[in-house]
């Protein structure tokens, strides 16, 4: 509400979008614990595995000082260490050296709890289930305020300054030097970068930037809700472009659930109240280049990729290269006209609250793209995949209650449809992989088993299989 402090009080009509906000949120919600809970259920029996080995609890032990900074050298003494309710006079050993968190097994054995350990006891925090989803559930909140927040700064920016190409091109900027302080100040491990990962990595930072320059560019001379639809036609391109430059087929069920993307965008298109040219070409063009940013990533898996080159690390390199790119762009595209959009805009808001959000445009998106990646990475695809459709929902309806966007109930449908193929789409081709890897396995023949010699001298003896002794049989007849 504070970005549209200058607008009229909200209607009844702003408030039944938000309420519908609010429903959505709610009824996906089960959804997405449900997801949650199955993407866990194959990590259950190894902590059980794991928990089984503490079967006895000693009355009371001592860690060594050693063992408290060293978690792999501690595990099994920390787990013999009497365990006691939360005291928070153990949290200022944090800051000395003193505690260290540590898993330890709790109820009976059956499951795992976080606790803080010193030298003389472990004063237990919590399961470590119930971290594992406050954790993620963070991560899922962060996400989404962090979109929402990039998709409303960046909107309001363009709408007092009309230079889409420099503010697009600001963002990744102050992206780049976050990363770098990151990196400079050791708050993480820089990456190892050669000139030959550069050249590996400059078509995919290209096509980042296009994809970033391209959706700034739609969504400033549209409404964001409709940029949200466009894009979420994303796999229709990804798909074709796949089979054109990989050779890849398209399944039957991955095709299906491209028809309500196509059908949805096409709906949302014709009834657009603030339809706009220039706003579907560039989220066309968006999708474009990100579907082709992401077949270069392919086509690059077997080239080096230097040192350290963690997927937070490797956004960080595309940042930088995309800054690269887009700074020669951005300045032939507005050199004439950045003068002028820039006093226009200083008049109606200071420059130095107008530099202050676009510098908040940037963390928001460098923001979001990192905390989406540690959400994918702690959860399954599948619920990755729930919460990517409902972020899009939350985007729309936010930005259309902040900014007053109209909508028609065909282009409410069209939109609906839209995302809802867009999550059809992601289940499909996660059902695709998971059918791949399943084949790749049993393809795969077993390796043999060395069996130790009883008597020294003797080299070990490996046992092979029916398949093996026939395939080294037509070895030694060819």
């Amino acid at each position: 509400l504070s970005y549209s402090a200058t607008a009229p009080p909200p209607t009844r009509t702003d408030f039944t979008a938000m309420a519908l906000a609010l429903v959505t949120c709610l009824a996906l919600s089960p959804a997405l614990a449900s997801a949650f809970a199955t993407s866990h259920a194959a990590a259950r029996p190894l902590l059980h595995q794991r928990l089984a080995v503490h079967t006895t609890r000693a009355p009371r032990a001592t860690a060594p000082a050693s063992a408290l900074r060293s978690n792999a050298a501690g595990k099994d003494l920390f787990a013999s260490l009497p365990l006691t309710p939360f005291k928070p006079k153990h949290v200022p050993g944090v800051f000395t050296g003193k505690a260290t968190f540590q898993p330890v097994p709790c109820n009976d054995l059956e499951e795992e709890c976080l606790a803080l350990c010193d030298e003389e006891e472990c004063s237990v925090i919590a399961k470590t289930s119930l971290m594992q989803r406050l954790k993620v559930g963070a991560y899922f909140g962060l996400w989404f305020l962090l979109s929402v927040g990039y998709s409303v700064t960046n909107k309001k920016v363009t709408n007092i300054l009309p230079l889409p190409w420099s503010v697009a091109t600001a963002t990744v900027v102050v992206g780049s030097i976050f990363v770098t302080g990151l990196w400079t100040t050791g708050a993480r491990k820089p990456p190892r970068v050669s000139p030959a990962v550069v050249l590996t990595l400059l078509p995919i930072g290209v096509f980042h930037a296009i994809g970033h320059l391209a959706g700034t560019i739609g969504t400033a001379a549209g409404s964001v809700s409709f940029a949200q639809v466009v894009k979420a036609a994303g796999p229709v391109y990804a798909c074709a472009l796949s089979a054109i430059v990989l050779k890849h087929r398209v399944s039957r069920k991955v095709g299906l659930s491209l028809v309500p993307i196509v059908a949805g965008v096409a709906l949302a298109t014709l009834k657009e109240l603030s339809f706009c040219w220039v706003a579907l070409l560039g989220a066309v063009v968006s999708d474009l280049a990100l579907a082709l940013r992401n077949i270069c990533s392919k086509l690059s898996m077997d080239k080096p990729k230097g040192e350290n080159m963690t997927p937070a690390n490797l956004f960080g390199v595309l940042t930088i290269l995309s800054t690269f790119v887009s700074l020669p762009l951005a300045f032939m595209a507005e050199r004439h006209v950045f003068a002028g959009a820039w006093a226009s805009a200083t008049a109606v808001m200071p420059a130095p609250a107008l530099i202050g959000q676009i510098a908040l445009t940037g963390l928001y998106f460098y923001g979001y793209s990192e905390v989406a990646m540690q959400a994918l990475s702690n959860v399954h695809p599948v619920t990755h995949a729930i919460g990517n459709t409902l972020r899009r929902v939350v985007i729309m309806l936010v930005c259309a209650v902040v900014f007053r966007t109209p909508m028609t109930t065909l282009g409410m449908v069209g939109s609906a449809a839209a995302i809802l193929g867009s999550y059809m789409y992601s289940m499909a081709k996660h059902e695709e992989k998971a059918q791949e890897k399943a084949l790749a396995e049993k393809a795969t023949p077993p390796e043999p088993i060395v069996v130790a010699p009883i008597q020294s001298g003797i080299p070990p003896v490996p046992v092979v299989t029916s398949d093996d002794a026939s395939r080294q049989q037509a070895q030694s007849q060819s």
